[in-house]
């Protein structure tokens, strides 16, 4: 269904863009002038951040490569199914390069509690928004994960909650036994949105919205969570969490392996790029070096 979806909403997108210019997504380009100018607005549009985007600024370059493949395979579908007898000029663009994890960034441990302090747990909203964030950071799973959770997802173990993630990368089931305040944080949250009784709503949504429109009580979406990662964190990247969780225990000494269970990554090689790329704002010849050259706040004295 998400890929459904995804193709649904990168053709009509790429069509709006198209048409706003006079042209559309399957026309005839046997004129290079038109060929030209058509390759042009689809590269435009391929590079440009969609408006209901929540994030700022150009989109990544997976974005960008994963929206020209959506196209170039609609391209193939339509002329196997003898749709459109023209060739694919989507083969024609260029892929950008891609460095794995470029993006990536984690909050330092100090700050990152900073952060958490300042959640006024008094309302059910910042309740919640403590509960989610406190989740994340405990088990580093991804944002997709966190909004498909159910009631039925946790199990009580005294005062411990086990929670088995129902949507992780790759399909697996991921079961995290997790800590005292964590528990209680979700466990408080949930017996104010649903009662004491809440381990029964078996099917109900964790997070729901509170919003005061048609969507309360309805399960947070992707984007719903982002928002409160801004909110609360200064990043609509809900991956920072996870970012902040591996540098986390990387800095405390955990293993690359220990580590690598815990992102549930399939190779050990993709856990060492992620940590070298969360480590390389860190200049660990910063001191020595200042030493060296005497760089200071204080005036040195004259000889």
């Amino acid at each position: 269904m998400k890929t459904h979806v995804a193709y649904h909403n990168t053709a009509l997108s790429c069509r709006a863009a198209l048409r706003a210019q006079g042209y559309d997504l399957f026309m005839d380009l046997s004129d290079q002038a038109t060929r030209a100018h058509w390759l042009l607005i689809a590269q435009r549009w391929a590079g440009e951040r969609a408006a209901t985007s929540p994030h700022a600024g150009a989109p990544s370059n997976n974005t960008y490569n994963q929206r020209l493949a959506i196209l170039s395979s609609l391209f193939v579908y339509a002329r196997r199914q003898q749709l459109y007898q023209g060739d694919n000029p989507v083969e024609l663009l260029e892929r950008r390069k891609i460095y794995q994890y470029a993006s990536a960034e984690a909050i330092e441990p100090l700050e990152m509690r900073k952060l958490l302090a300042t959640i006024d747990r008094t309302s059910l909203s910042s309740m919640r928004d403590y509960a989610i964030l406190s989740l994340a950071l405990q088990t580093g799973q991804r944002v997709a994960a966190l909004a498909e959770m159910r009631v039925g997802h946790l199990t009580r173990a005294g005062a411990l909650l086990r929670v088995t993630f129902p949507c992780t990368k790759g399909g697996k089931r991921n079961a995290r036994q997790l800590g005292e305040e964590t528990s209680a944080a979700i466990s408080i949250y949930l017996e104010r949105i649903y009662g004491p009784g809440w381990p029964a709503r078996g099917e109900a949504p964790v997070w729901i919205s509170l919003s005061r429109n048609q969507s309360r009580g309805q399960a947070l979406s992707i984007q719903a969570l982002e928002q409160i990662c801004a909110r609360r964190l200064g990043t609509s990247k809900f991956h920072v969490t996870r970012h902040t969780a591996a540098k986390t225990l990387d800095q405390l000494g955990v293993s690359a392996s220990e580590i690598q269970d815990f992102l549930d990554h399939e190779s050990l090689a993709t856990t060492g790029r992620y940590l070298k790329v969360l480590k390389r704002a860190e200049h660990k010849y910063s001191r020595d070096l200042e030493q060296i050259f005497g760089i200071s706040t204080h005036q040195a004295e004259n000889e």
